[in-house]
């Protein structure tokens, strides 16, 4: 039995693509609609995702006729742990099991710690990782 893969939260992803499409175009001022036929997905999910980059002072957004967005800071101070805390502050990167234990089994009662212990290591490992690589560093590689 597989994976739904339809279940896998994509809005960092989707947002690292919004902010390196907006470092590529140096300034300039994009809509949601260009950034989603850029994505090809509805200008809608990138609104939801502005709102919150905007929200954590990554990115500016102008209203109008003639409005859009742009990055607030320069790309090479912007992490992908910027973007990540900004889009999925409210998840982990790993989901651990909700469940009480059971009582009778020795394993399921040791279980929380083992896994918080686990889940807390590649958490901080993750997080030191993307605070290391900045958005301009993702730019420099479009060709």
């Amino acid at each position: 039995m597989g994976y739904n893969l339809d279940m896998v939260d994509q809005r960092f992803s989707v947002s690292i693509h919004i902010m390196t499409a907006l470092a590529f175009h140096k300034g300039e001022l994009m809509t949601s609609e260009q950034l989603a036929g850029s994505i090809r997905t509805n200008p809608t999910v990138i609104r939801r995702l502005l709102a919150k980059l905007v929200e954590a002072g990554l990115l500016e957004s102008f209203k109008g006729k003639s409005g859009g967005v742009k990055l607030a800071k320069s790309p090479k101070e912007i992490s992908l742990k910027d973007i990540y805390a900004a889009v999925c502050c409210d998840k982990k990167l790993i989901a651990t099991p909700d469940k009480e234990a059971s009582k009778q089994c020795v394993v399921s009662c040791n279980m929380g710690k083992l896994l918080d212990d686990v889940v807390n290591g590649i958490e901080n490992n993750s997080m030191n990782y993307m605070s290391n690589i900045c958005l301009s560093e993702l730019t420099a590689r479009i060709k």
